[in-house]
């Protein structure tokens, strides 16, 4: 059996219904590309009951592997150690790829030059409702795994998904940070276009994804900027704690000023949430900073074999 051109690489978790809407939209003969040309692994974090046992009724076709339940970044380092694609394409399991979008990635690695391809991701049923989940990208650079294609080899050497990002929020943002560092090459190719449906959420949801703030102390330590390891603990949340309030009260500006510009009901909505839960979300933030430099500094230290400040 040759190798395929494109592993396709959809991480999972308790989402079995999405992710059979999503494989239905990659089977061969739905894809416009030869069946010969690709491959889908799908990790699956799930704990308990699996997609396994779902995919081995209806998606046989397709290769099903167990994850590491350690957050995404480590679910989808996962699936590329089961690829064996020249390419690794990344798709989410509440996405839709269009009929062309490995076709078109195909077309758009004909560019011996180019190391990362990213596609359009559009929102068909977009609506201006808090209460629904929905990721676009329409012109490129935000580099988000719902839609993105890399060169194995490429993304071996950046070193994959950094695994201290155990939720969805950051991740992606970081390794866009480290493969521009290295100078290397990409494009934004709308043909590859994947369709994001909205998802409905409850306040849960919507309050974890608030709270997700964490994570951007951490992708502000790893990319160093706003916040430094090589800091002390005191000056790092002095930065932090001026920034956060800066930040709220542009926000706060640029929402009231252009009040009625579309998207407005869930833009004030996430503003009097912001507003409403400071007197938590600011200690939060701050406690997390000071974990986060702990943390790793401590896992720096332990590398280095050396004590790091903090």
């Amino acid at each position: 059996m040759s190798t395929p051109q494109f592993s396709i690489v959809l991480p999972t978790c308790h989402r079995e219904e999405l992710l059979a809407r999503c494989l239905e939209s990659l089977r061969p003969g739905v894809q416009s590309a030869d069946p010969a040309l690709y491959e889908v692994v799908v990790t699956d974090d799930s704990q308990g009951k699996t997609a396994e046992a779902m995919m081995r009724a209806k998606f046989p076709w397709a290769r099903w592997v167990k994850g590491p339940s350690r957050g995404p970044a480590a679910n989808r380092n996962n699936g590329v150690r089961h690829a064996t694609g020249e390419w690794i394409c990344f798709i989410d399991d509440d996405c839709i790829a269009s009929r062309e979008w490995i076709a078109a990635f195909r077309d758009a690695a004909t560019d011996g030059s180019i190391d990362l391809l990213e596609g359009r991701t559009t929102v068909p049923d977009q609506t201006d409702n808090p209460f629904v989940h929905s990721v676009s990208n329409l012109d490129g650079g935000s580099y988000w795994t719902c839609n993105l294609a890399i060169r194995r080899e490429r993304f071996h050497a950046i070193g994959g998904f950094d695994e201290d990002f155990l939720d969805p929020a950051g991740e992606d943002m970081e390794f866009a940070h480290r493969y521009h560092a290295r100078h290397l090459r990409s494009k934004f190719f709308p043909e590859a276009l994947v369709y994001h449906p909205v998802r409905p959420v409850n306040l849960r949801s919507i309050l974890n994804r608030h709270f997700s703030i964490r994570w951007a102390a951490m992708y502000y330590f790893k990319v160093d900027e706003e916040l430094h390891l090589a800091d002390g603990p005191a000056k790092n949340l002095a930065r932090a704690f001026v920034n956060t309030i800066v930040n709220h009260l542009r926000t706060t500006w640029y929402d009231l000023r252009d009040w009625r510009l579309p998207g407005w009901k869930s833009r004030h909505f996430w503003l009097a949430l912001r507003w409403i839960t400071f007197p938590v979300y600011l200690p939060y933030y701050l406690f997390w900073v000071y974990r986060f430099q702990k943390q790793l500094n401590a896992k720096a230290a332990e590398a280095e074999g050396h004590p790091v400040r903090g």
